[in-house]
């Protein structure tokens, strides 16, 4: 009689009994095994993560796609079928997705209030000098374009500090950051802009 592992009763079952083999091992340590799992489906939850954000670029696709693979090796402990893994990664891909799609539609929303806010206090309180109009306007194109030259998480920071009634706690649930987090982003947001702001005058 030969011994028998638990994973090689699984194999030559096609896909999900090869996935239920590798987590099997992995449960017992082998160091491979996400590994495996991970190659035999990143493909195609790339392509997923493609189609449920559309519009964006492939960089966003292939950042939803890792952080789906990271949900899923932290949260191993809770699939509860070995042999319905795909499955149960899509959900995991898609779930990725649609918060993506919901913190782009914050982020347009935050940056849409601040244009607006921008544009009613110049309305507000230019004065009628033709000159001072012409130079606060200039100003403000260049504060437009600067906070445009920003990374994302730097320019949605400034939009939160100054719009937002609970700056932290917007980019807690936005940007997924802690209070120091946050507060180290704004910094370097403020750093890159007055540094923008000061190539931009010199020229």
């Amino acid at each position: 009689m030969t011994d028998e592992r638990p994973e090689d009763r699984t194999r030559g079952s096609g896909i999900a009994g090869d996935d239920a083999a590798d987590l099997m091992a992995h449960a017992r340590g082998d160091s491979h095994a996400f590994g495996r799992l991970y190659d035999r489906h990143a493909a195609v939850i790339l392509a997923l993560c493609r189609t449920l954000i559309p519009g964006h670029s492939l960089a966003d696709a292939e950042d939803a796609a890792q952080e789906t693979f990271l949900r899923a090796h932290r949260m191993l402990d809770r699939l509860v079928d070995p042999r319905g893994f795909r499955p149960w990664l899509y959900q995991i891909a898609r779930l990725v997705a649609s918060e993506r799609r919901r913190s782009t539609a914050r982020r347009l929303k935050h940056e849409d209030h601040a244009m607006t806010l921008a544009q009613d206090a110049q309305r507000a309180n230019l004065p009628a000098h033709g000159a001072d109009v012409a130079s606060r306007r200039e100003s403000l194109d260049r504060l437009t374009v600067a906070l445009r030259s920003l990374p994302d998480p730097e320019r949605l920071a400034i939009h939160l500090y100054y719009l937002d009634p609970d700056p932290v706690r917007a980019a807690e649930s936005t940007l997924g950051l802690s209070r120091s987090g946050f507060y180290k982003i704004l910094a370097r947001a403020r750093e890159h802009l007055a540094a923008l702001l000061g190539e931009e005058a010199t020229r």
